[in-house]
């Protein structure tokens, strides 16, 4: 295998985060464009958010072609950036960046990748109700996916119901047609809610390995159920507490490795014209999470 050796025509990409360690991110990029042929790397964007406004001009300075954008960034970005796709205006957050000529344009790849992972699961969108738990970059995205997808009613369980409400509200002005409502994470309050979802979706980053929270649950799974469909967007562990507890009443289960993988896809065809080899990326992304698994 050879080995790749970066010089002064070498495009730059990359994933800008907080704490990026267990991230899977650069072994697909990477992968991709060693097997098209591309002259690129992806590397690892550390940075604090105290730092955020002059990493970015660093990254213009370094001439970065764009960068992938995780937690917590994808709603801070937006203030640095030039421009916006339709759906990143329409969620609200920004998951991936192009550059052009120093000219910043924001983008929201995780729509189209939920999206497209609730579509292929089988599941009968229309008119159906949805409860999204979590109110910060990812739950917006998956909001603004639930609205193309025609669901009738949504509504956000957060622990700091103001930020739901204000996330209500600003889906609830554009979107007449669905019923958006919120709730905090009190039992008492999310309990109906919950019940009556067809879809729920877990956009917390409680579920995943490096969390320590006691019991890794964000919500009581006695009001799971086998008439729903449960997607977590923690894809390591690929089956984390939320979703052993549905499995036991019978419900659909999905992780976030298909919402992770379309919306990696979706980047890499914006900055490269590109299509990756997904079915290889699925099988980088299974061993990769395994590895981590392993070790934790």
């Amino acid at each position: 295998m050879s080995i790749f050796i970066p010089d002064s025509e070498t495009k730059l990409y990359g994933l800008l985060g907080k704490t990026l360690s267990h991230s899977i991110s650069p072994s697909l990029h990477n992968n991709g464009f060693r097997d098209l042929g591309l002259n690129a790397v992806y590397l690892m964007l550390e940075t604090k958010e105290e730092n955020l406004e002059e990493y970015i001009n660093s990254l213009k300075t370094l001439g970065f072609s764009g960068w992938n954008v995780t937690i917590p960034y994808k709603e801070s970005i937006i203030p640095y950036l030039n421009g916006f796709s339709s759906l990143a205006r329409a969620s609200g957050a920004v998951n991936t960046v192009l550059n052009r000529r120093g000219r910043l344009t924001g983008y929201n790849t995780d729509v189209i990748g939920f999206q497209r992972q609730v579509e292929e699961s089988g599941f009968a969108a229309k008119d159906k109700r949805a409860v999204v738990i979590g109110a910060g970059g990812a739950a917006r995205a998956v909001i603004a996916a639930l609205i193309q997808l025609d669901l009738a009613d949504i509504t956000i369980i957060n622990r700091t119901v103001e930020n739901a409400e204000e996330l209500a509200g600003l889906f609830r002005e554009d979107n007449p047609k669905q019923n958006i409502d919120f709730c905090s994470l009190e039992e008492q309050e999310y309990a109906n809610p919950l019940k009556a979802a067809d879809l729920v979706v877990d956009t917390t980053p409680v579920g995943m390995y490096s969390n320590n929270i006691k019991n890794n649950l964000v919500i009581n799974p006695e009001y799971l159920h086998k008439e729903q469909l449960v997607i977590d967007l923690v894809y390591n562990p690929l089956k984390t507490e939320i979703l052993k507890e549905a499995e036991k009443r019978g419900a659909q289960i999905g992780n976030g490795l298909p919402t992770l993988i379309y919306q990696a896809e979706a980047s890499f065809k914006l900055w490269t014209q590109e299509m990756p080899p997904k079915k290889k990326w699925y099988q980088i992304a299974e061993a990769a999470v395994a590895k981590i698994e392993a070790e934790s």
